[in-house]
């Protein structure tokens, strides 16, 4: 039965695995990744040499401790003969290495304190570069980036991809350093003892370093694919928490659950394969380890019956074949770690290289919005599927124009062109006469004022949230803006007033409420140009009228346009368009167009159908 559940749920998200399994395929340039982090360290170059010099000295220091160990054998075989020729001893000698050697190790220790201290400050300094650079690339990119992107995906690449890198650099950089400098130094002191003896130690590394080599290479593939699936695991707790009161209306609890399980089980699959790839090194290391101190046991003990070499060249010998794998194994144990990062890094730097909006020219400015002008607009969001097409339009300075039409015919789209949240294919748009193109997004949006179906209130006060349109209102406008969006009339019955503090998602206002606050917004920021997206869509209709009626001076000698499903609200527009298909289908006003009986009067009608 277990096995039939798991197979009907492998059906129902097989488009999820396909894509999953397409972005396995995708290649990855770590090493270019490893690079691109690297110079991150602009600026902080001195402090990163001044690291891996300490670190090089340290690992150097520590190296030698074995080196004096084979002198105290020498001295100690020196002194047992004279004992047995003379009947005395001399520890003298001894003595003066134990100072020598505790003197490096307390070298080693201070150069390792310096190292980790500085490495510190320089990776922590690292992440904080990176952590800013994506915030503003994240304020520079254009929606469609957002449009094409999860949300709960890109917060896993900014919190859960940063802090992996942090956590690796922090604890794994300084150790592939002294790894590194303690082999290559290990490997030097060996071959000034005896080359054949090296040579032997090191007969199964070769092997054990191709097989390395090929586990490495399907290991980062899982890596790169597990912190893909962890973006999607965040992206889904945050769409199905966000909208945790819809999924308990529809009952679609299980549902969610099921999803959830599917793409935890993905995240654990790839997670197990990387895991288990990146853990076969360490036993692999350990056993060439333990291989190579075994040929030097028997070839030293024959050495040493034969009277070919000194027992102390052997001991030494015996503990550094242990000691130049060591940093081997350290590696292969950090290696899983070290591919992981360069996995989230790369997720990272996927962001820091995307496509920005298109730079401003601003070689002109408008001061004040008056007229609009369409002309010919096309627009898609993709290639294959045109929206707008031959859009043209003109608005006078103080007309109020209503966009009418069935979903999806690009009412909103057209708002969204001229806010310039995406740039035409082709045609023009101007604004008192200048196009649209030639104007900074800033200056343009200085004669823009928007009030969006979807509202957005951030966490502080209700008071905050309203100046956000205009922080350097008077206290007199700011009144005459809550009186005019009926806002008042609701906070005026709380008892901090305008100083109560919204909660997450300002869930101790109503839908209503919060779409008050945002008109607030909108009419203290004074626009030009009002364009009002389905804004009363969540105020019920006593409401929605008192706020038309306050609206009506703030519209007079302003160009206004309002997006509107509810025909009823705009029986007094000045112009109606009905678009349908990314197209004007009809024009006119009210009364014209109900006599003309088209496609507008049969919406109209529709609406008030018994």
């Amino acid at each position: 039965m277990a096995k039939k559940k798991h197979s009907l749920r492998n059906e129902k998200y097989a488009a999820y695995r396909d894509n999953s399994q397409n972005e396995k395929e995708k290649p990855s340039d770590f090493m270019g990744t490893a690079k691109k982090l690297m110079s991150l360290l602009k600026g902080k170059e001195l402090a990163a040499v001044f690291t891996v010099i300490c670190a090089a000295v340290g690992s150097f220091l520590s190296i030698l401790g074995p080196k004096y160990l084979g002198d105290i054998i020498k001295v100690l075989d020196i002194q047992v003969k004279n004992k047995l020729q003379n009947g005395s001893m001399d520890f003298s000698p001894i003595k003066e290495i134990l100072l020598t050697i505790l003197i490096i190790y307390v070298a080693s220790s201070v150069f390792s304190f310096l190292q980790h201290y500085v490495m510190a400050g320089v990776v922590q300094g690292l992440i904080t570069k990176l952590r800013r650079d994506v915030n503003r690339k994240l304020s520079k990119l254009p929606l469609s980036y957002f449009d094409a992107h999860n949300k709960g995906d890109i917060l896993s690449r900014i919190t859960n991809d940063i802090d992996n890198i942090n956590n690796t650099l922090q604890n794994n950089l300084i150790q592939i350093i002294t790894s590194v400098v303690t082999f290559v130094g290990v490997l030097g002191i060996m071959i000034y003892y005896s080359l054949s003896l090296s040579v032997a130690s090191l007969l199964p590394f070769p092997i054990c370093f191709v097989i390395a080599m090929v586990v490495l290479r399907f290991s980062k593939i899982y890596f790169r694919k597990q912190w893909k699936v962890t973006g999607d695991v965040n992206g889904h707790i945050e769409e199905m928490f966000t909208g945790h009161k819809i999924v308990k209306a529809f009952s679609h609890e299980k549902k969610a659950i099921e999803e959830f399980d599917m793409i935890n089980d993905e995240l654990c699959e790839d997670s197990r394969k990387a895991q288990f790839l990146s853990g076969i090194l360490s036993p692999l290391i350990n056993f060439a380890n333990n291989a190579g101190y075994v040929i030097i046991c028997v070839i030293g003990g024959y050495l040493i019956i034969t009277g070919q070499q000194e027992i102390d060249v052997i001991v030494v010998f015996m503990t550094y074949t242990k000691m130049v794998m060591q940093p081997i194994v350290d590696l292969s144990n950090i290696a899983n770690n070290l591919q992981s990062s360069l996995a989230s890094a790369e997720r990272v730097f996927d962001i820091l290289e995307a496509d920005e909006e298109a730079a401003d020219t601003a070689s002109e400015e408008i001061s004040e919005g008056n007229s609009v002008e369409f002309s010919d607009v096309c627009f898609s969001y993709t290639e294959d599927k045109p929206l707008i097409e031959n859009f043209s339009l003109t608005v006078n300075k103080g007309e109020l124009v209503a966009i009418v039409g069935p979903t999806g015919a690009g009412k909103t789209t057209i708002v969204n062109l001229l806010m310039r949240f995406y740039e035409t294919q082709s045609g023009s748009i101007k604004v008192s006469g200048k196009d649209i193109k030639e104007l900074s997004r800033n200056n343009l949006r200085g004669v823009l004022g928007m009030v969006l179906q979807d509202t957005w209130l951030f966490k502080g006060t209700i008071k905050d949230n309203i100046m956000y349109g205009n922080e350097k209102a008077s206290e007199e406008d700011f009144l005459k803006a809550v009186k005019a969006a009926k806002v008042d009339h609701f906070v005026s019955t709380m008892p901090e007033g305008y100083d109560t503090v919204l909660e997450e998602d300002a869930a101790n206002l109503s839908a209503g409420q919060k779409q008050l606050i945002t008109i607030a917004r909108a009419i203290l920021a004074s626009p030009d140009i009002l364009i009002l997206d389905e804004a009363t869509s969540s105020v019920d209709t006593r409401t929605e009228i008192q706020i038309q009626q306050a609206m009506q001076n703030l519209m007079e000698g302003r160009t206004n346009f309002v997006i509107a499903h509810r025909l009823s609200t705009i029986r007094k527009a000045d112009k109606i368009l009905v678009m349908n298909e990314g197209r004007i289908v009809e024009t006119g006003t009210h009364a014209s167009l109900m006599e003309e009986n088209g496609f507008y009067a049969e919406i109209y009608n529709s609406q008030f159908a018994i």
